[in-house]
């Protein structure tokens, strides 16, 4: 039987940290309370196989853990990670952070567990000359990062195309109640635009080329990866290994993968995710626009075919795919609720490697709804 109950530390030696309590590197054996801490704080089901997965089988490195600890007894009461991730910057590699499960028990709390862990890592990654570290921020967590030296660079819109008006009318404020009153109404008007939809893929199908379901990627996306980089600002490689291990072999496995291949030439890759009537555009790559559009209408049909409520596909302005994202339908918010509408990205700097502060305009993040710290983007 998995116990709840912290376990004390064994391994590892402890560092005082001046304020009532100590800390010391994480390791395998930390998993159980690891799952402990983000349960409690996240309210999630989670088992220990998400944090081998997320710290220890990363193919772009381990993390760099720390738990922090009741001095007096080793019990582990707080925890903080940055999960390394390969980006290209201008063309060149660099490996960045990506900030990672803040965790305090609620009894500790308040005394500086989460922005002591966070200046411990940060100083172990400038030690290997990591420039930044980054983060798609939670909601509980924002106000402690910015306190503590983070930025935020900018806000990303949800982009959504409603297929069925329930779950977007009850998003109406003080309105919602009357609002949802119309559902049916409405519709009728998104029943026929889906049919219109469906329609439009029937014009896009190719003969030469074929979209299909895949278990696995293969060297075919390194090379794809190669030819789409952007030559400017950074993005995230898109490697076999890293993709296989980021949705195909992560432990809730909610991801599917299709790609759009002539022949034994690879044009691209859409990762989606379908649960409880929302479909989710999780990462995409495409050799050009034509196999970008074909991928995002693929995606709109499977919504519409699945039953889906909604469709949401988080990406900043400037990204390339929202032009097509506008005409296959998607609508940016009109409101900038944060967490609802709009989320913030957010960079902390570590190690000085040199005149990067043009990183610090959002314009040159190139990203995608899979660049978050989410297993799965479902609750």
């Amino acid at each position: 039987m998995v116990s709840d109950e912290p376990q004390r530390a064994e391994h590892g030696a402890l560092v005082d940290s001046g304020r009532g309590w100590a800390h010391r590197a994480a390791t395998p054996a930390d998993h159980a309370d690891q799952r402990r801490l983000f349960n409690l704080c996240f309210n999630k089901q989670k088992d220990d196989s998400t944090f081998a997965w997320k710290y220890d089988e990363n193919p772009d490195g381990p993390a760099i853990s720390r738990v922090a600890c009741d001095p007096a007894t080793g019990a582990v009461v707080g925890g903080y990670s940055y999960v390394p991730r390969r980006f290209r910057r201008d063309g060149e590699p660099v490996v960045l952070m990506q900030a990672s499960d803040a965790m305090t028990e609620p009894a500790w709390q308040g005394k500086g567990i989460f922005t002591g862990l966070d200046d411990i890592v940060c100083a172990l990654a400038a030690q290997d000359g990591i420039p930044w570290a980054y983060a798609y921020s939670g909601r509980l967590s924002l106000k402690g990062f910015l306190r503590n030296g983070w930025e935020c660079l900018g806000h990303a819109p949800l982009w959504r195309r409603c297929f069925r008006s329930r779950r977007s009318l009850a998003r109406s404020g003080r309105i919602a109640p009357l609002a949802v009153l119309a559902s049916p109404l409405v519709d009728l008007a998104l029943g026929w635009r889906a049919r219109v939809t469906l329609r439009r893929l029937d014009e896009l199908e190719n003969g030469e080329t074929v979209l299909e379901r895949v278990e696995r990627f293969d060297g075919r996306v390194d090379s794809l990866f190669g030819k789409c980089c952007p030559a400017t600002g950074l993005v995230g490689e898109r490697s076999a290994a890293w993709l296989n291990w980021r949705y195909i072999d992560n432990p809730t496995q909610r991801q599917e993968v299709f790609a759009l291949s002539e022949g034994d030439r690879l044009d691209g890759y859409i990762v989606a995710e379908f649960v409880d009537g929302h479909a989710y555009l999780v990462d995409h790559l495409a050799r050009d626009a034509a196999a970008s559009e074909r991928l995002v209408a693929f995606f709109v049909g499977a919504a519409i075919e699945r039953d889906a409520e909604e469709a949401t596909a988080l990406h900043f302005d400037h990204a390339p795919i929202v032009p097509l994202l506008r005409r296959w339908g998607f609508k940016r918010p009109r409101g900038t609720k944060p967490f609802r509408d709009v989320f913030p990205w957010i960079v902390r700097r570590c190690a000085d490697d040199g005149d990067h502060d043009a990183d610090r305009a959002m314009h040159r993040w190139h990203l995608t709804d899979g660049d978050r710290d989410a297993e799965h983007m479902s609750p």
